[in-house]
């Protein structure tokens, strides 16, 4: 009777060992189903937007306004934590744009940027603001000429710093709004280096999986 007694025992701590490591996991499995932010996760991005020249008042060149097509790859850095509005995570994107210049001289830019997002994550919250900034290089058939030293060599830097909006339409789809900043220019690679500076806006859409 004892043996049976430490027999059944024993069968009873390894099942709930068992059955506590198996519901531990499936817990995870649900959030992570439930969490599209949650540590790990994708995202993509598509957003298409206009950006318009940003003259500093020393710049003395024509404005050079944009049409530009992004596509982003992203990869959650962190789980959503904190409190109060700074409650978010942090993302990591990749980008790819090109667009075509409607004003001013040139025809086209085109390049990849590397951004770091933070996200504002709120319980049960459908919009979700971020902000992020990213750098990286752009290829541009601008003449120095023509953009009277704005740009002066075909391959530049180029600086990012957006704002924006997720609107959540479901778990893993969003509708994207975007207002931001954008800089070119060779880091004094080559003179002249005046830049070029523009502002702007863009909306899309977004996939989590």
């Amino acid at each position: 009777m004892r043996k049976f007694l430490l027999l059944a025992l024993a069968l009873f701590v390894v099942g709930s060992v068992r059955g506590g490591t198996e519901a531990t996991a499936a817990a995870t499995v649900r959030q992570d189903l439930i969490n599209p932010f949650a540590k790990g996760s994708h995202e993509f991005q598509n957003v298409t937007g206009v950006f318009y020249f940003f003259d500093r008042g020393d710049n003395d060149g024509p404005s050079i306004d944009l049409a530009v097509e992004s596509v982003r790859l992203g990869l959650m850095l962190s789980n959503p934590r904190g409190s109060g509005f700074l409650a978010g995570n942090w993302e990591l994107l990749g980008e790819m744009f090109g667009g075509g210049i409607f004003q001013g001289p040139g025809s086209v830019e085109a390049g990849a940027t590397l951004f770091i997002r933070y996200n504002f994550i709120q319980p049960r919250a459908w919009v979700i603001p971020y902000m992020q900034i990213g750098g990286g290089g752009v290829y541009t058939d601008i003449s120095e000429r023509e953009s009277r030293g704005l740009v002066s060599l075909p391959v530049e830097f180029n600086l990012q710093g957006t704002g924006g909006l997720r609107v959540m339409i479901n778990r893993r789809a969003s509708l994207v709004l975007e207002a931001g900043y954008r800089h070119i220019s060779n880091a004094s690679i080559k003179l002249p280096n005046r830049g070029v500076d523009s502002v702007g806006g863009a909306v899309g859409f977004g996939f989590f999986f």
